[in-house]
């Protein structure tokens, strides 16, 4: 098998070696080219033609990252990974990057114990995963209505009859999501009712500081108030939570029966935090709730054993997944499909319709 054929985008010469290095450990990748600004990046896309191309986002020069970016988009679409500092700055940049059509991000290496080990085995795999990812579909077939429910690989029919799961209780609704997550949150928390009579948290898996851009984002596009969860915060109907990055989010209780939000800073669970799971698990303990769960496009299996749990304790829940062919990445969706324990899937274009229904919600407006 030919080798995965990278271009390496850095004004550092020695982040362009570093991550040269990096890559081509593996020696199933190689760096075919490296690039020290936003024309050069351009040219040797052009004449290499690559598999990958990780991209620093804030070059030196006038023309940055985001412009390389979405130069390339528009003439050579190309899976890319974005490598970013950890400043507030950067993570506005990474946001932006990946709503333009990045496949996702990693933090350049330091000289940290450790680190170089840890961002080359997370670069190796993200690179993987980019070969084999594929550009969301959002085609107008899917869109229409009064056609017949697709069928996934799982049987489950895309569009499900039957009485709206959160009728006459109190409700949540949960998404769930990780690597095309912050581009796929932009199809569906802004397509969400304003008179949604839940509120709606989100878990996606992000590091600290990310999650505060990407909840400034979505709240400038959307319906409902988007934000950071807090701790202790109460959780009201009709707004978005987004779980901070780097931190467990769980849902407690009070005595009257409202809920709240606890962060917990344990360890991750799956190699991540926030993760889904421990959500999900958190909801265990939530008494005279329905719940509406859609898990959405992600790398490995985060959601899957929280919502099997759930199901098995409790009736009122509708699960959601993404369907295959919309999925950037079909590892989440497809590990809960799995479990038997989904109600409906259905492509990105339809989550928000399908969780709007389980309200009695219906219409595109």
């Amino acid at each position: 098998m030919d080798p995965i054929r990278v271009l390496v985008v850095d004004d550092s010469a020695f982040m362009r070696q570093t991550l040269k290095a990096m890559i081509e450990e593996d020696a199933s990748m190689r760096v075919i080219a490296t690039a020290r600004n936003a024309d050069d990046a351009l040219r040797k896309l052009a004449k290499y033609e690559p598999d990958v191309v990780t991209l620093d986002i804030i070059l030196s020069g006038e023309k940055d990252g985001l412009y390389v970016l979405h130069e390339m988009m528009s003439r050579q679409p190309t899976p890319t990974i974005v490598v970013s500092g950890a400043s507030d700055e950067s993570a506005n940049y990474v946001i932006e990057a990946i709503s333009s059509g990045a496949f996702d991000f990693i933090f350049k290496p330091s000289a940290r114990p450790g680190d170089i080990e840890r961002i080359q085995l997370e670069l190796q795999t993200k690179i993987r995963q980019a070969v084999r990812s594929r550009p969301a579909v959002h085609s107008r077939t899917m869109e229409r209505s009064g056609e017949e429910p697709l069928r996934s690989d799982s049987g489950i029919p895309s569009a499900t009859a039957g009485t709206a799961a959160a009728a006459g209780d109190a409700s949540l609704v949960l998404i769930g999501t990780s690597t095309g997550g912050p581009k796929a949150l932009q199809t569906v928390v802004p397509a969400l009712k304003k008179n949604l009579p839940a509120p709606v948290l989100i878990v996606q898996h992000m590091p600290p500081k990310f999650t505060q851009s990407l909840a400034e984002r979505l709240n400038g596009l959307s319906q409902l108030t988007v934000c950071e969860a807090k701790d202790g915060e109460v959780l009201k109907k009709g707004r978005v939570y987004i779980a901070p990055g780097g931190i467990h989010l769980q849902v407690s209780q009070d005595e009257g029966g409202g809920l709240s939000v606890h962060l917990l800073d344990s360890v991750p669970v799956h190699g991540v935090r926030p993760a889904v799971d421990v959500t999900l698990r958190s909801l265990l303990q939530i008494k005279a709730y329905s719940f509406v769960i859609a898990i959405l496009t992600g790398m490995g299996r985060d959601g899957a054993e929280g919502l099997e749990a759930l199901k098995k304790k409790r009736k009122n829940i509708y699960a959601i997944a993404e369907s295959k062919e919309s999925c950037i990445v079909y590892g989440m969706p497809k590990a809960a499909i799995e479990t038997g324990k989904v109600d409906e899937v259905c492509p990105l274009t339809r989550v928000a319709p399908a969780i709007c229904r389980q309200f009695g919600i219906q219409g595109a407006d």
